[in-house]
């Protein structure tokens, strides 16, 4: 069996990831940000299938999503994976205990 991925949502360059390799191997989804509409040709679509693209090896259960500040690329994650099905692995930093907290969803 593969070891588990942790599907960050949007690279954030300050933010430190490494805690969250106690999970599996970090991948991130996207350096890009959704733009309000409306947008000048499809650089939004573009972003929406970066995501989706790189969400196409996600495993239910056995894969994890740490969700960043971005909300709108959160939400395109989370409409990307509900059609997969099953329970989905989200990981939140609790930053008072210094590590990350696993929610089954």
């Amino acid at each position: 069996m593969t070891k588990p991925r942790v599907f960050v949502t949007k690279f954030q360059p300050d933010w430190d990831f490494s805690s969250a390799t106690e999970y599996g191997e970090v991948e991130f989804l996207t350096e890009l940000e959704m733009k309000p509409e409306p947008v000048v040709g499809s650089y939004n679509e573009a972003v929406r299938s970066e995501i989706r693209n790189r969400l196409a090896i996600y495993v239910p259960g056995v894969d994890y999503v740490v969700m960043t500040a971005s909300a709108t690329n959160n939400f395109v994650v989370a409409r990307i994976l509900q059609p997969k099905g099953g329970m989905h692995n989200i990981l939140r930093w609790n930053g008072r205990k210094y590590k990350y907290e696993l929610f089954k969803i």
